[in-house]
């Protein structure tokens, strides 16, 4: 696996690619950056034509991990997404998966729910004699998700009846309070003897901190610290996310930002990404990003979930997020290389303060 994979597996990954393979269902909740994509690779790895089918909330979480495979030959992966069909062709793509091409094959939500992917692909028996586990990832988000939003993840569970009975659920997730769990085994039909793995989601390289807003909440003048005083370039600017909850904030919040910008740093340093962006502007962003071009990344949920982004320094949360799981998500991308400090924001209003929220 070390060799195959460049990783030498923890013994808890380890534990749960032995559950999958004995046909256990598992619920994993680890940190964010723990390795949770380790566990089934090594499953599929021990079978010879072996595969993981894995539900992801957001195609670019998708096409990073398919790029990242890209240069390992014994994971062959692909995503199951507007832009794959575009390249190939529904047809060919899923007669590719159907003859073993891929040893991951990662879909949305929404697709897996598809009659049209179901007859295709689920349904068929040579599919299910090499499927060896259908994974979750990001799990929370069926609770966080499965209601009005995207309803298709309140229905994963009947998913279940369209694969070979032996065929465990790996559900994968860093933020899994009790009743997120609950949530959980109840709508993917989790079994009672599952194994359920929780470890520590501390991190101790993220400094954590809340700020009671000074001035007033329309001016956002709170997030000027965003952009350290005397600063002549851009490189001077620290990497960082800030999160709103709202579209229409976090494009206000860029105008802003930009304007406290000195003259000389060009303003594409200071860029904003949500929902509306189109696919190929997002991968963008996070490629200029990850370079370190854009140096202040204003955003809500659309950004980050389960993406690789290791250098940002800071995180911002602007206000408090819908739950405490996006709270722990949100914060959770700074630092994501352990090896560095990191700091989290919480900017709230006086009036959250006094309601002691």
């Amino acid at each position: 696996a070390e060799q195959i994979l460049g990783k030498k597996p923890f013994k808890w990954q380890l534990r749960i690619a032995e559950a999958i393979l004995r046909g256990k269902d598992v619920v994993l909740d680890v940190g964010t950056g723990s390795g949770k994509s380790l566990c089934f690779s090594l499953a599929v790895l021990l079978g010879k034509n072996d595969v993981a089918l894995i539900v992801t909330p957001l195609s670019a979480l998708m096409i990073d991990q398919v790029k990242a495979d890209a240069g390992n030959p014994s994971l062959p992966s692909v995503a199951v997404c507007a832009e794959t069909i575009a390249a190939v062709g529904k047809v060919q793509l899923y007669n590719d998966i159907l003859d073993g091409k891929f040893r991951r094959v990662f879909v949305s939500p929404e697709i897996m729910r598809s009659k049209e992917f179901g007859d295709a692909v689920l349904c068929k028996k040579n599919f299910n004699a090499m499927l060896r586990v259908l994974v979750v990832d990001e799990a929370h988000c069926i609770s966080t998700w499965g209601g009005s939003f995207r309803p298709d993840y309140a229905d994963l569970g009947i998913i279940r009846g369209r694969l070979a009975a032996n065929v465990p659920i790996l559900a994968a997730t860093a933020t899994c309070p009790d009743h997120v769990l609950d949530d959980i085994r109840s709508t993917l039909r989790i079994s009672a003897d599952a194994v359920l793995v929780r470890m520590t989601n501390a991190r101790p390289n993220v400094a954590l901190s809340v700020r009671v807003m000074a001035l007033p909440q329309e001016s956002m003048a709170d997030l000027r610290f965003m952009i350290p005083s005397n600063t002549t370039l851009a490189s001077h600017i620290p990497i960082q996310l800030c999160y709103f909850n709202s579209r229409v904030d976090c494009e206000d919040a860029v105008d802003r930002l930009r304007s406290w910008l000195p003259e000389g740093i060009p303003h594409s340093s200071i860029e904003f990404y949500h929902s509306k962006k189109g696919a190929k502007e997002k991968r963008l962003l996070e490629e200029r990003l990850a370079r370190g071009d854009v140096r202040i990344l204003v955003c809500t949920e659309a950004v980050g979930m389960g993406c690789d982004m290791r250098n940002i320094d800071r995180v911002v949360l602007w206000g408090l997020p819908p739950s405490f799981c996006a709270l722990v998500q949100r914060a959770g991308r700074a630092a994501r290389d352990f090896s560095k400090l990191g700091a989290a924001i919480l900017l709230i209003p006086p009036s959250v303060r006094k309601k002691g929220i």
